[in-house]
């Protein structure tokens, strides 16, 4: 048996499909309970429309490059894989990664016609289980480490946030070291040239009011939250961020 006769087969579609209306459904609902909070906050239909147009247009292109990678991996992994992977929880290079990592491994290369059934079942462990530690730390660990933010905020709040702070800067240090410098990024050439980058980006946010006021203006597009947050402000709402943050679950 080859591997294209699992990877395209037709149960295949039929259960990603079904995977995937769960999805939509969670975020339908997601949207309803929004939408009714938003409406106790204050604001109007129309308000929140904007809002959520608003949110819909700015995520166009950030799934540009996740879309060229599933057509990508499409005559690789087949069609069903890499479509659920990638409109889920996966991302580009992960998916890449993990499967290119699982054929090394039982010896097979991840190229089209270059691995077997096993191989392909092995890639698919990989990525599935691999990307999974995510959703089990977020189901399991969100919600205390609220409660211990919330207890703490209220003794130091100074203190959380030079802890959040220093825990930042200690996983980018390792990242930059880890990776950074490795042959992945070609011996640390991409990372210099994104350190330079950023750097001359955080100089003119600082020293440039205009490129300050544009990163500002695009900050509040950059995600739902910011949107949420950038209309309830411009149409002069009134609002406490522990009540927005607080969502009824």
């Amino acid at each position: 048996m080859k591997y294209t006769e699992i990877c395209n087969a037709v149960w295949m579609f039929l259960w990603v499909g079904v995977l995937l209306l769960a999805v939509i459904l969670q975020c339908l609902i997601f949207m309803k309970r929004a939408w009714k909070h938003a409406v106790e906050l204050g604001l109007s239909p129309a308000q929140i429309k904007k809002g959520l147009t608003t949110g819909i247009s700015i995520s166009i292109m950030p799934t540009l490059p996740v879309l060229l990678v599933l057509l990508s991996l499409m005559p690789l992994l087949g069609i069903p894989l890499p479509w659920l992977r990638l409109s889920i929880i996966g991302s580009a290079y992960y998916e890449t990664y993990a499967a290119t990592t699982a054929l090394e491994c039982v010896g097979e290369t991840f190229q089209v016609g270059g691995y077997s059934v096993d191989g392909w079942i092995a890639a698919a462990w990989v990525m599935t289980i691999g990307g999974s530690a995510c959703v089990l730390w977020s189901s399991l660990a969100i919600k205390p480490i609220s409660m211990i933010y919330e207890k703490a905020e209220k003794i130091d709040m100074k203190l959380v946030l030079s802890i959040g702070s220093g825990c930042m800067a200690g996983i980018m240090a390792y990242v930059s070291v880890s990776y950074g410098f490795s042959a992945m990024s070609t011996k640390g050439v991409v990372f210099c040239i994104s350190f330079a980058v950023g750097a001359l980006l955080v100089y003119l946010y600082n020293k440039k009011p205009k490129f300050k006021k544009l990163c500002n203006d695009d900050q509040h597009g950059s995600c739902d939250g910011c949107c949420m947050f950038y209309f309830l402000e411009r149409e002069g709402v009134a609002y406490e961020v522990k009540g927005i943050s607080q969502l009824d679950t």
